[in-house]
């Protein structure tokens, strides 16, 4: 028997916000109607709302602004259908073969570790994109840039290579102050 692969880690649905408003608009809708209920079992005391408020809207004939409204409502429905079915966005990376996810900040504190495990390396930084990761590096002066470009670059690739699909590493390498 194999082990049932978990789901891969999405951002929340773009729908949430609004459905979370939509929900507090019904539980307000669901107190007042509980109230009249209460009042019309006599319960509690105190003037209607709903009746009134029916009694109010009963023989009222189009207004001028109710089609423009109609048609923001079709168009909010829409947007919010819309939003229902867009797919989430991808919130973390997988490792190869294993039901593992690191967050981008995790990507980038391995390849910030990466790079500061090299001789010469005095402070580092790094930013991980969706595919692209970048490492600045910080060297004394005296220190062959060059070199120390290329290993630091094979040193991240090396520690990133179990993200699939593992990330272009760029990097970058500034000179500062003197040797102790």
């Amino acid at each position: 028997m194999t082990a049932k692969a978990t789901k891969k880690p999405v951002a929340n649905p773009a729908a949430a916000v609004p459905a979370i408003l939509f929900a507090l608009v019904l539980i307000g809708a669901g107190v007042v109607l509980g109230r009249e209920a209460l009042l019309n079992l006599g319960a509690i005391d105190g003037p209607e709302w709903v009746g009134p408020a029916a009694t109010n809207l009963d023989g009222l004939t189009a207004q001028s602004w109710m089609l423009p409204a109609g048609i923001a409502a079709v168009v909010v429905g829409f947007i919010l259908v819309l939003l229902a079915v867009k797919p989430r966005r991808r919130t973390h990376r997988a490792l190869t073969e294993q039901d593992v996810w690191l967050r981008k900040g995790d990507v980038a504190a391995v390849a910030r570790t990466a790079a500061l495990d090299n001789a010469g390396v005095d402070s580092a930084t790094a930013k991980a994109g969706n595919k692209k990761v970048t490492v600045a590096a910080s060297t004394v002066t005296g220190t062959d840039t060059a070199a120390l470009k290329s290993s630091i670059a094979t040193s991240v690739d090396d520690s990133l290579r179990p993200l699939a699909p593992a990330p272009k590493v760029r990097t970058r390498v500034r000179t500062t102050g003197q040797p102790s």
